[in-house]
């Protein structure tokens, strides 16, 4: 799906059409690319540092197994504005392990991915994890939780749409890798 243009306020478009609901794909959050995100959002020299450490991220992610699930983009970074970083909700399937007990040992030596603090400061994104293999309840307790709060704008409640890419970081992310490397060389957007 092309994103959607912004709405007079300024922000993605909760749904396409005149009916709410009318059908899943007309739905936020909108499933596209990593291409689609470059195209559309690398048009500052702030946003495109914004889109490496996110490509840089995910390709963190790929390199310690986690190239299941997808993400889901938010805050200031999809509205008409130039933004400070990229609010992420990452849900992860882990990789293969036998029971949680291994998953602890994958996430400790890695806080460049999972640690908070550290991945903003490196990568300019704010993230949050959703385990797609937790509990089922907690799953949806999570999910809508995340979907409440990034579905309305923080200042002004006002309701929002947000973009879905799958993860799977390599061969998916290398067109949107030379997508922004071409915008930095014409010393224009994409």
């Amino acid at each position: 799906m092309t994103i959607p243009p912004f709405t007079q306020d300024g922000v993605l478009p909760p749904f396409l059409g005149s009916t709410p609901g009318a059908a899943p794909s007309l739905m936020s959050p909108y499933d596209v690319t990593a291409s689609e995100i470059v195209a559309r959002f690398g048009t500052t020299p702030g946003r495109r540092e914004i889109l490496r450490g996110w490509l840089d991220h995910r390709a963190a992610m790929g390199a310690i197994g986690i190239d299941k699930g997808f993400q889901w983009l938010d805050g200031s970074f999809v509205e008409d504005k130039e933004p400070n970083d990229l609010d992420l909700v990452i849900f992860p399937h882990r990789p293969e392990t036998p029971d949680w007990s291994a998953w602890r040992p994958l996430v400790n030596p890695n806080p460049q991915v999972f640690d908070r603090a550290t991945v903003k400061e490196r990568f300019r994104l704010d993230v949050f994890f959703v385990q797609l293999d937790a509990n089922p309840e907690s799953l949806v307790s999570l999910s809508r939780y995340w979907l409440q709060l990034f579905s309305h704008q923080r200042e002004t409640t006002r309701w929002k749409g947000m973009l879905r890419v799958r993860l799977g970081a390599g061969e998916m992310d290398a067109p949107a890798r030379v997508l922004l490397d071409g915008s930095v060389a014409d010393g224009g957007s994409p």
